[in-house]
């Protein structure tokens, strides 16, 4: 089937960040054919036509970093720098029974997709179908996979290396050929890993030919600790063991210097930035600025809801821009069109997904949201960009596809029943509906 999206101003957030206030996209089954003025757009007698109302369109934005199992106990713990956060955290979060993890991948993925999230890195320790089973049925692509820890040096939990490599190969055969869902090996930290275990994650995954996502260079504690421990800084620890490479994503690298980034972008590993989780937990400001500088790829992550409160990757944008100018104490550190590119492009190539999802191209898949926003003076180029990142949120989300297929519209996922789901989670654990939308 293909369908014609007019009456739109679309912004492709492509290399040129080509934007069309009278613009029109063509999709193709799960793909996009067409992206450009609506006067030179394909019309033939086997396309249907959608009169978009003016609305903006924009690439589905990529969350790079997320924990959607830990969903259900948003607010169990709001104090605390990373450590004594976690410390609370660690009696209600290690050992979440395997429905209350599919529950709270729920929460995350209704919250992300009708946030105008499309795709979405998920970080587990148990459970690694789950979320992708999840995303699938809701219609949003994934990167899914679980993070090894070494019980010696992560006490609270059940250990979970080399059982995750089972159940990732399980995910992987259950979920082929969906044309959403991807899978990685991972390791939690350098804290929390001794180095044989980081070795042989990074080896098992290259093995597969699959990603490897790790939490580095977080917090100053974090720091220190490996420090004392192997003599060498987080970044410089994973670079010594070899595990920076294209296909690794480092979330966080708050606490990195010259050399860290030289490593970092000498060996094409990504980044994925969690402004807001990093500012709750006192982490401090990443040098994102820097790092883009380097031409190190930066997305952008929520992180989970227990360190953030929120998936919202309008927030994140805007946070991430005050934070480097308040860094810089330079109203121009970073600018609008680098907070959307982070959010969407960069995100996608920071997943190593840059050819599938990112921007509005021909070719790529149609990942796309439409926004309603009104500006009493007009809709032009620059007041859609500072409306994006400034004045936008979920509340403006109207319509969202991935895959080509419309999966939110309206205030209504079109593939699964909100109501029954929240009346399920209201008999199980007894809460009280007050018609929340998260």
């Amino acid at each position: 089937m293909k369908t014609l999206l007019k009456n739109a101003f679309v912004v492709t957030v492509n290399e040129t960040f080509a934007c069309y206030p009278d613009g029109a996209v063509l999709v193709d089954g799960p793909r996009i054919s067409y992206v450009g003025p609506a006067a030179q757009a394909p019309h033939h007698a086997d396309i249907v036509v959608r009169d978009m109302r003016g609305a903006v369109i924009m690439p589905g934005m990529v969350n790079t970093h997320t924990h959607g199992g830990l969903c259900l106990h948003r607010g169990a713990c709001d104090e605390g720098d990373l450590f004594e956060w976690a410390a609370a955290l660690a009696p209600t979060t290690s050992n979440i029974p395997p429905q209350g993890l599919k529950d709270g991948c729920t929460l995350a993925i209704l919250e992300m997709v009708r946030g105008g999230i499309t795709t979405a890195c998920d970080c587990a320790r148990h459970g690694t179908a789950l979320f992708s089973e999840v995303a699938s049925k809701i219609g949003m692509r994934s990167l899914s996979g679980a993070m090894a820890n070494s019980p010696a040096l992560r006490k609270a939990g059940v250990p979970n290396w080399p059982a995750m490599i089972g159940e990732t190969e399980e995910a992987m055969a259950a979920r082929d050929g969906d044309g959403l869902s991807s899978f990685y090996l991972g390791a939690h930290s350098p804290y929390n890993c001794t180095p044989d275990l980081l070795v042989d994650v990074k080896r098992a995954a290259n093995e597969r030919g699959l990603p490897f996502v790790i939490h580095a260079a977080e917090n100053f504690k974090e720091t220190e600790m490996v420090l004392e421990r192997y003599g060498r800084r987080p970044i410089q620890h994973l670079a010594h063991l070899d595990i920076l490479d294209s296909s690794t994503v480092l979330a966080h690298c708050v606490q990195v210097d010259d050399a860290d980034m030289e490593s970092i972008a000498s060996s094409g590993a990504t980044v994925a930035h969690n402004p807001v989780s990093n500012g709750k937990l006192a982490s401090g400001i990443a040098p994102v600025t820097e790092m883009r500088r380097r031409c190190i790829p930066v997305g952008l992550g929520t992180d989970s809801n227990i360190s953030n409160n929120a998936l919202n990757l309008f927030q994140e944008m805007k946070v991430a821009v005050l934070l480097q100018r308040l860094a810089a104490q330079n109203g121009y550190a970073m600018s609008a069109r680098d907070a959307i590119v982070m959010a969407t492009r960069e995100g996608a190539a920071a997943l190593g997904m840059g050819d599938v999802t990112g921007s509005l191209e021909a070719g790529k898949r149609a990942d796309l949201v439409a926004l309603d926003l009104y500006h009493p003076l007009g809709l032009t180029e620059e007041r859609v960009i500072s409306d994006i990142v400034f004045a936008a949120g979920p509340q403006h989300v109207r319509m969202v596809m991935i895959d080509g297929r419309t999966v939110f519209e309206d205030g209504r996922f079109t593939r699964v029943d909100e109501a029954a789901i929240r009346e399920e989670w209201n008999m199980r654990y007894g809460a009280q509906s007050a018609g929340s939308t998260i």
